[in-house]
């Protein structure tokens, strides 16, 4: 069952992703900076890394599924829209990563041999190919890279893209074997938590193809959502570790069911908001700018941040004598992060016609701009040339990946009049 043509995710849910997303990539930030320059800082929400990880794997296969159905219908658009995404910001933090190192260990070397527990790995050719090459997670591996280890999850996103691809563009004969083939060279660490990128999509056709849910429901499914969530963090987070850790079987079995545990509670906290969402007036008139903004350099932050981190905690060690330096580093790695950003993960519709100028083949796409996905719409009687109109499509189909998709229109239409049956 296929979304309505050119039918937008509400603007108050728009603006919620995007806020989810910011605050996933803040939990990792903050968990990092609690165990490498605030140790002292005993918060809970500091010890959720893990689990903001699976939200990210459910929003993700929430988003690339969305704009799938309604404006990426053609390969090359959906291929050129993830290069653009995520390997500016990835060349971007394996940059980072070298020069934050070099500095940090010229500056202290001991303190990297004192963390190089999982967090450090001296850099080498071989993991740096495992990051470009996205094979960093495949099978039983993990390659780091000197302090990039939050790039493990990189080696799970992009092979849930590409299986996507595959499930969606590839020929209908083909499609079988290619899952298969793909399936082999993934891994079965890949495929267990492949369940969370499942339920993204999941939530996506449910939230869009669907009514909203009555209020009592939807606020029973948020309530739900967080007696789950919290019961898992109080009874079972000492028992499970990282998802990328493969240390028995047992110990997987415990992680498979705690992470798509996790996943379960954000798709039942997603459904219930985007009902209440739906019928609510606006609601981030004033802050939603400001959340798009911040949304916008989450990937970065999530990133870049652990390198300038511990190359800051190199600076101070030990930081226990040093707080309110160590307060006022770590705010300045939080802005440095979105400094970065701009270079690259806000430059998304520039990478995308430089790999367009540089790959013609790309460019010869006969899909048509959706109507009404913005405010900007495409007749079917449109003869622009195919490399404009995959740039209009890929401006378009990026703000929707971005959860930055020009949704103000939508605030203006009443709700009754959004809500549509598939």
């Amino acid at each position: 069952m296929r979304a309505i043509e050119g039918r937008k995710i509400d603007g108050n849910l728009s603006i919620y992703l995007d806020l989810l997303r910011l605050g996933a990539a803040v939990v990792v930030f903050l968990s990092h900076a609690h165990v490498f320059l605030l140790p002292s800082i005993k918060i809970g929400p500091l010890g959720w890394g893990r689990e903001a990880v699976a939200v990210f794997f459910v929003l993700s296969g929430f988003v690339i599924s969305y704009v799938g159905q309604v404006s990426e219908r053609e390969w090359r658009v959906y291929l050129v829209a993830r290069l653009a995404r995520i390997m500016p910001v990835a060349l971007l933090a394996i940059a980072a990563i070298f020069v934050a190192d070099t500095i940090g260990m010229h500056a202290n070397a001991f303190y990297y041999d004192f963390i190089n527990t999982g967090f450090f790995t001296p850099v080498s050719a071989e993991a740096a190919l495992a990051y470009v090459t996205f094979t960093n997670q495949l099978w039983f591996a993990h390659a780091v890279f000197g302090s990039g280890e939050p790039y493990w999850s990189l080696g799970f996103e992009v092979q849930y893209y590409l299986f996507f691809g595959l499930f969606a563009f590839s020929p209908r004969r083909a499609k079988i074997p290619l899952l298969c083939l793909w399936a082999a060279v993934a891994g079965p660490k890949i495929l267990m938590y492949m369940p969370l990128w499942l339920m993204g999509w999941l939530t996506m056709k449910c939230v869009i193809e669907r009514p909203p849910f009555r209020r009592p429901i939807s606020i029973a499914m948020i309530a739900a959502s967080l007696l789950l969530f919290f019961s898992l963090k109080f009874f079972a987070d000492r028992a499970a570790t990282n998802m990328y850790e493969t240390w028995s079987l047992s110990q997987e079995v415990i992680n498979f069911v705690y992470f798509n545990l996790i996943g379960v509670a954000v798709v039942l906290h997603l459904i219930g908001t985007a009902s209440l969402l739906y019928e609510a007036p606006v609601l981030f008139e004033k802050a939603g700018p400001a959340i798009k903004w911040l949304a916008g350099g989450s990937f970065t932050l999530y990133l870049v941040h652990q390198p300038l981190i511990l190359m800051f905690a190199a600076f101070l060690h030990p930081v226990e004598e040093h707080v309110p330096m160590a307060a006022a580093l770590l705010v300045a790695c939080f802005i440095l992060c979105f400094l970065l950003a701009e270079v690259a993960e806000r430059r998304k519709k520039f990478f995308a016609s430089l790999i367009v100028s540089l790959l013609p083949v790309l460019a010869r796409t006969g899909q048509k701009t959706p109507a009404n996905i913005a405010s900007d719409t495409v007749s079917s009687g449109d003869k622009a040339p195919a490399t404009s109109q995959l740039i209009r499509v890929l401006e378009e189909m990026q703000n929707a990946l971005d959860g930055e998709e020009k949704v103000s229109d939508s605030h203006d239409v009443p709700s009754r009049d959004r809500v549509s049956r598939a």
